[in-house]
């Protein structure tokens, strides 16, 4: 059995130190919790998985406005499409021009929602398979 005679120092504030005796908690010592993470930062599919998961997060988060917008625009067109039908209003030059249109503008968005998050989702499994 290899015996760890080495020894590195490190200068931390106390808060730095008080932070990594709570992170290691779950550790037989803060050494090994040390020699853990270094290890993990260090295997770059370990690094390609949280930053695809960051991409990931990153990617919701922008479509999540979005989608937030689409569905308050698709919300009123319905409803007004709705109020012109009640009254016998509405038209078809209405239905080709406005509702029709914004419904084909979310099935766009959500496509493209579908298509990026099906390429995440694949680079996830590759990277998860170790390919």
């Amino acid at each position: 059995m290899n015996r760890r005679i080495k020894r590195i120092e490190l200068r931390l504030t106390e808060a730095e130190a008080q932070f990594i005796r709570e992170k290691s908690k779950g550790y037989r010592s803060v050494s090994q919790y040390i020699r853990d993470a270094v290890t993990e930062f260090s295997d770059t599919d370990a690094k390609r998985r949280l930053e695809l998961i960051n991409e990931l997060g990153k990617l919701y988060r922008e479509y999540h406005n979005e989608l937030f917008h689409l569905s308050a625009n698709l919300n009123q067109v319905v409803k007004r499409a709705n109020e012109l039908a009640v009254a016998g209003l509405l038209s078809k030059s209405y239905l080709e021009k406005t509702v029709i249109p914004a419904v084909r503008g979310i099935e766009g968005t959500v496509s493209a929602i579908r298509s990026a998050l099906l390429d995440v989702t694949k680079q996830a499994t590759l990277l998860h398979r170790g390919k």
